[in-house]
Formats: C-alpha cells, sequence, structure tokens
C-alpha cells in the first residue's frame, strides 16, 4: 500500500502558522491583505543622538526608551502593532555591540523575542558587513570584516533564527532573514571574493541588502530594505520608505505629510515585503514613531507640525489598517 510521505514537524508548523497569521492579518487588517509583509526597523541603542526628541512611552514622553525595560518593551511593540506592522527588525549593525558591550545588548533582543512571542509578532535581525578603523583594530578575524561577521550570522542562526517567531522569507524560499548594513553590489563583491569558509552562515539566510548615504543607481535583487529616504530593491518586490528626505547627511530633512502618506501607500504595494523606516532611530532620522521634536537641537528631527507627536504616526496607521 502507497504511504503518504511524512512532511518534517517544524516545516509544518512554521507553514500553518504563516497561513493563521495571513489570515488573521488579513480578518484584523483588511487594508494590507494584499500589501507587501510590513517590517519597521527598531533601534536599540544611540541614545545620545535623540537630542532633545523624546518617545512616548506608557503615556510618558520619555528621552531615553529602553529595550531592557520590558513594560517599555511591551508599550513601544503593541504601538509598533497597533500601526499595521507586524515584524521588526532588530538593529545590531555596530561591530561592538556582539564584542565590547554584548551583556547590555543581549537583553534589550531577548525582550524584543519575548515580546514578540506574547503579541503574535515577528523579527528577524539586522548586522553589519563593514569594519571602523576602531574594529580594524581590535576585531580583526581570518576572512575580515566578511569572516567577522560570518561568524555573527552564525550566531543569529544557531539561536535567534530558531524561535519560531523569527520571520523566514517564504515567496518560495523558506530561509530565515538576515539584513546586513551594505549595498548589495558592494555586498556581493566582498562575498564573491570570500572563501568559502569565511561565508557558510551567511548562506543559510536570505539575505537582505540596505543603502547607507549615497544615492543607488542600479539596485540589486537583494537591495530595498533601508535606509535611507525611499527606494526599492530591482523587481520592486522589496520597497522602503521612511519620513526623512535626502540621502546624504547635509541632505537630510523630514517630508511633508502628503508626500509621507504617498510614499506608504507606494510601499504597501511592494509584492513581498515593505518596510516603513524606523519606529525610533534618531541617529538616521528615519523615524516615524509616536515623538515629540519640538525640543530637538537637530534640525532634520523637525516635522512640518512639531506639536503634534503622531504627525507620522498616525499617516502609517490609516494608511496600513484603515484606522
Amino acid at each position: 500500500m502507497k504511504q503518504t510521505p511524512i512532511i518534517h514537524l517544524k516545516l509544518l508548523a512554521r507553514l500553518i502558522r504563516s497561513c493563521c497569521g495571513l489570515g488573521i492579518l488579513a480578518l484584523a487588517f483588511p487594508s494590507i491583505a494584499s500589501a507587501g509583509h510590513p517590517c519597521a526597523h527598531v533601534l536599540i541603542c544611540c541614545r545620545g543622538h535623540n537630542n532633545g526628541t523624546t518617545f512616548e512611552v506608557n503615556g510618558k514622553m520619555i528621552p531615553n526608551h529602553d529595550y531592557s525595560d520590558i513594560e517599555q518593551t511591551r508599550d513601544i511593540l503593541q504601538k509598533i502593532k497597533d500601526a499595521g506592522i507586524q515584524t521588526v527588525i532588530i538593529d545590531m549593525t555596530n561591530a561592538s555591540q556582539w564584542t565590547d558591550f554584548w551583556k547590555t545588548y543581549e537583553p534589550k533582543v531577548n525582550n524584543i523575542r519575548k515580546v514578540t512571542l506574547e503579541k503574535g509578532m515577528t523579527y528577524f535581525v539586522f548586522i553589519g558587513a563593514q569594519f571602523t578603523s576602531d574594529d580594524v583594530k581590535k576585531r580583526m578575524v581570518p576572512g575580515g570584516p566578511i569572516g567577522f561577521w560570518n561568524t555573527i550570522a552564525g550566531k543569529v542562526y544557531d539561536t535567534w533564527a530558531k524561535d519560531s517567531n523569527y520571520q523566514h522569507y517564504g515567496h518560495g524560499d523558506d530561509r530565515p532573514i538576515l539584513l546586513t548594513f551594505n549595498d548589495g553590489a558592494s555586498f556581493y563583491k566582498r562575498m564573491n571574493q570570500a572563501l568559502p569558509e569565511h561565508k557558510a552562515y551567511f548562506a543559510k539566510f536570505h539575505i537582505g541588502n540596505t543603502q547607507i548615504n549615497t544615492v543607488i543607481k542600479s539596485p540589486q535583487e537583494s537591495d530595498g530594505w533601508g535606509y535611507r529616504n525611499q527606494w526599492q530593491n530591482k523587481s520592486g518586490s522589496v520597497r522602503f520608505v521612511s519620513p526623512n528626505g535626502g540621502v546624504a547627511p547635509e541632505t537630510w530633512h523630514k517630508i511633508s505629510g502628503e508626500e509621507w502618506q504617498k510614499q506608504v501607500h507606494w510601499a504597501k504595494q511592494a509584492s513581498e515585503y515593505s518596510v516603513y523606516g524606523s519606529y525610533d532611530d534618531t541617529c538616521d532620522s528615519i523615524f516615524w514613531g509616536i515623538a515629540d521634536v519640538s525640543k530637538s537641537k537637530s534640525p532634520h528631527h523637525l516635522s512640518p507640525d512639531t506639536t503634534n507627536p503622531r504627525f507620522y504616526y498616525d499617516i502609517v496607521k490609516k494608511e496600513l489598517t484603515g484606522k
């Protein structure tokens, strides 16, 4: 008698989870049922760059929100979920976060892991791809920067990527997602030069690449995940927008509400993934969270209406949820 093939239980569980999640999302947020899977970055470091900007956490505007406080984490992630975002991208792009300051940042990531699971959300990780001059002095390993970040990719793969709520790409590629802070052309040039043993862990992920401070005229298919202004990958299957105009730092400025609404609407037409800046990244000024910028010392933090902390947030929420 011919037997039915046995499907790997983890694969079956993931399939069921994905289908159920999409079904629930479509019922809860009918306006995004056909949109690219919505994501947003969260920044777990660099509070010194707030420069007077404060964020609403548990009913108060505070200057130093902290993901090591699980109640703050719960409130922030609920606001992100309420805006129609189901997946957060954790910024761990500095090599020092994985070495000198690991004990500081691991608990922050662990809180996000816990809270996204509680709230039926997912997450994935954003790592570096290059070295600063300090990294060259302190952290050089065989294989150079790619070799170093390959070991970090291995650390993610062996731990966090095993979580049931770690986001896998889908669309014919069930590998977990990992972003790197480098554009696709530069990243794959380095990868092609690396020895197999110095890039083996990267191959276990679906890699996404990000723009840094220059315009990318010919994006790769791996591009489109951020980190400046508005752009997409080669096919348009992944799109990124933020309420920050300009690409190079000296050109940064906040855009109008009308322009932001147009960008959010454009991004959600992506066929696979759409990324809506960062909830709280004041370093790069791509944030759209509930923030009081009226006392900011950074001109590129100032929205067109500094009296309304929800100026950009409400636009995202209305466009993605209809509420």
